[in-house]
């Protein structure tokens, strides 16, 4: 004999299963239905958050390098603009040097200031006062 009865029976009967009737409460899906009910976080920080301010950012630093490079290249180019103003100006110098070491400009300047050419040269010799110094 079978627990259910006689198998010819269990032919001529129909089953009803209800699908929202449980036979056991479980309870990991208890608290699995109930976490599922709340909004979905990945942790503390949402990921979509996290890749949005990471574009924000290195955006930002891309446009900050962008602008450093911007500033360091006019200023390269006023440096280089006041190298080329000095070198004019020291070859004028170096110009004007030469024009006013020079002989003519030296006698030119003698007769201006009423100088008289020296016909005799006397050199004075020093005889030294120390004894040991004679030959």
């Amino acid at each position: 004999m079978f627990l259910w009865g006689d198998p010819r029976e269990m032919t001529k009967r129909t089953v009803v299963i209800r699908k929202t009737h449980r036979w056991q409460p479980n309870i990991k899906r208890k608290i699995q239905l109930q976490a599922s009910n709340r909004p979905r976080f990945s942790g503390f920080i949402s990921p979509v958050f996290v890749v949005l301010a990471c574009t924000a950012f290195s955006g930002l630093l891309y446009i900050y390098s962008i602008n450093q490079t911007a500033v360091k290249g006019i200023e390269m180019r006023r440096v280089e603009q006041e190298i080329a103003n000095q070198k004019k100006t020291n070859e004028a110098l170096k110009i004007k040097e030469a024009e006013l070491k020079s002989l003519y400009r030296i006698e030119q300047q003698s007769k201006e200031l009423n100088m008289v050419d020296c016909p005799d040269v006397k050199y004075i010799e020093e005889n030294s006062s120390v004894a040991y110094g004679t030959e």
